[in-house]
């Protein structure tokens, strides 16, 4: 055959959008296509036609920031083992499924939030979330593939057909249809050879699919691989994910959206430096609570962010106490309750009702909280920060704790010692 062949020259390219977080929610059942053609320039002869097709789902915007290292503990002994099971990705997979058809991001916290286990802990409203969809994602009737294909051969044993041909006549099948849908599914990915080795198994979201000529590659989130789009290859020995593992088959699961807690339709940028003027929620890193205010009274919550979760930063002195490129560790900063506009305070030898800790509540003089950034240096959106009261020492502080004083809701505190349970973080900046 004669001539270039011009496989990297593109003739014809849609380039799929990058839209914005907002802007890819909106539309949660868009298709972005981006379609490619190659030919032998001497003759004009077709050699391949590459189609690349996305749903509206985001690995960077529907996917979690943490990765898969979740361990549950299964069973103890009576000798006091613990029998864990490692991972939640069925959970992660449909949770993020959900997020998607709500029209709604994820928080975008990152593992280092909960150093050093990465992932949010048991009790974080997230992990619990998790964990619950982790358990629907084995109700279904399609969960039962994991047994039955970890027992199956990879080839056909005359009529009874292998994992390689259910995975490419079967389930791939509807992989495509689905994407060209615009709707994307839940796989599972199999690579146990038996009962024993079923927990080997894996669940990823497929949001896309990349035809070359007669060979179909699947676009997948993976939960082990935060925020990256992963490509499943066939090849002689299964497929191939471009994160590393080689995987038998996969299987389309069956899945029913559920509503999912949406705390923020416009999750900060962790690397984004949080300045003076700027408007935050603030997420309770233990918890996952947001710190909420209503007349005096200061508490955590579970709701979408609205002026009632929203602090507006200022300096409760001279303009010097900041740099002019933001906050840094040990500055002194005032929190102004948008809704109200009165002021995070606290006072010595008030009791929040609760617990009797240190009481936390509005107030109409700025109170100074001092600013501890984890690991020093400038406050950015995706840090840990706890905010001591300058004038008392305690640490803005809360816990799984409420009663009817705190309206049914987390109870917020100041806490004089130090725990895991003073850590905030931004949700959301503007």
């Amino acid at each position: 055959m004669t001539g270039v062949n011009a496989r990297d020259s593109i003739a014809s390219h849609e380039a799929p959008p990058v839209p914005g977080a907002a802007g890819c929610c909106r539309q949660p059942g868009g298709i972005t296509v981006d379609r490619r053609y190659s030919w032998t320039v001497g003759d004009d002869e077709w050699k391949a036609v590459v189609v690349e097709k996305r749903t509206g789902f985001r690995p960077d915007v529907h996917g979690f920031a943490f990765p898969n290292a979740f361990v549950d503990v299964f069973a103890t002994l009576p000798n006091g083992t613990k029998i864990t099971t490692r991972g939640r990705c069925g959970g992660m997979a449909y949770l993020s499924l959900d997020l998607f058809h709500a029209g709604a991001p994820a928080p975008r916290w990152g593992p280092g939030l909960w150093a050093p286990q990465r992932v949010p802990p048991d009790d974080n409203w997230l992990a619990d979330a998790i964990r619950a969809r982790l358990f629907d994602s084995f109700r279904v009737l399609s969960a039962a593939s994991f047994l039955t294909w970890s027992v199956l051969a990879d080839g056909s044993m005359g009529p009874l057909k292998g994992v390689r041909r259910r995975t490419a006549e079967d389930e791939l099948p509807q992989v495509v249809k689905a994407i060209d849908d615009g709707r994307p599914v839940p796989l599972g990915l199999v690579v146990a050879r038996s009962i024993g080795a079923v927990g080997t198994n894996h669940q990823v979201v497929a949001h896309g699919y990349v035809r070359e000529g007669d060979v179909t590659s699947v676009l997948i989130t993976d939960s082990n691989s935060p925020g990256r789009e992963v490509r499943l290859t066939p090849g002689e020995a299964g497929w191939v994910a471009s994160n590393g593992p080689t995987w038998r088959g996969f299987f389309v699961q069956d899945y029913r959206a559920e509503k999912p807690v949406v705390l923020t339709s416009s999750p900060a940028d962790p690397a984004r430096t949080v300045r003076r003027g700027d408007v935050v929620a603030l997420s309770h890193a233990r918890t996952g609570a947001t710190l909420h205010a209503d007349g005096r009274r200061v508490a955590g919550v579970h709701a979408t962010a609205s002026d009632a979760e929203r602090w507006e930063l200022g300096a409760p002195g001279p303009p010097q106490q900041t740099t002019p490129d933001g906050w840094v560790d040990e500055d002194l900063v005032a929190l102004r309750h948008v809704r109200s506009g009165s002021y995070l305070a606290s006072r010595a030898g008030a009791r929040s009702p609760v617990t009797g800790q240190q009481l936390v509540e509005l107030g109409d003089q700025p109170d100074a909280w001092r600013l501890e950034v984890d690991g020093g240096g400038p406050w950015c959106a995706g840090a840990r920060v706890r905010l001591v009261h300058a004038a008392t020492g305690a640490a803005l502080h809360s816990h799984l704790r409420s009663s009817a004083a705190t309206g049914g809701r987390q109870e917020v505190t100041g806490f004089a010692a130090r725990d895991t349970n003073d850590w905030w973080t931004v949700l959301e900046v503007r």
